[in-house]
């Protein structure tokens, strides 16, 4: 039987509350790793625009081609939310991924339906 931190034994259903609460925070603690390395890079179809979002979904980089500039505002601006909305949903996809393996981790930890 675990003890507590004043050597009294630790009710067994204690301990395994703490298990899980471990684990538990260890999956946290995976996830904030991720989102904290991960990015997001995509153009616009002409290729001449690309964009990069950091794992917490901000911008953090922005290329736009030699000559792009000379098309125009309106031009460049379309082509910069094309990328951006590429960028964008790619993170979509991994955020829903990230969300079936959280809830499948959790409810394997907890012992219950996902």
């Amino acid at each position: 039987m675990s003890t507590d931190h004043g050597g009294a034994p630790m009710h067994p259903e204690v301990a395994a509350v703490l298990r899980q609460a471990g684990r538990l925070q260890d999956l946290m603690d995976q996830q904030l790793h991720k989102m904290a390395s991960e990015s997001f890079t995509a153009t616009d179809d002409t290729e001449t625009v690309e964009v990069t979002l950091n794992g917490h979904h901000h911008l953090v980089d922005v290329f736009i081609a030699d000559g792009t500039l000379r098309l125009g505002a309106g031009t460049v601006e379309q082509r910069l939310n094309e990328a951006l909305l590429n960028a964008t949903a790619e993170a979509a996809e991994s955020i829903a991924a990230d969300q079936d393996r959280l809830n499948e981790a959790v409810a394997e930890i907890t012992g219950t339906a996902p």
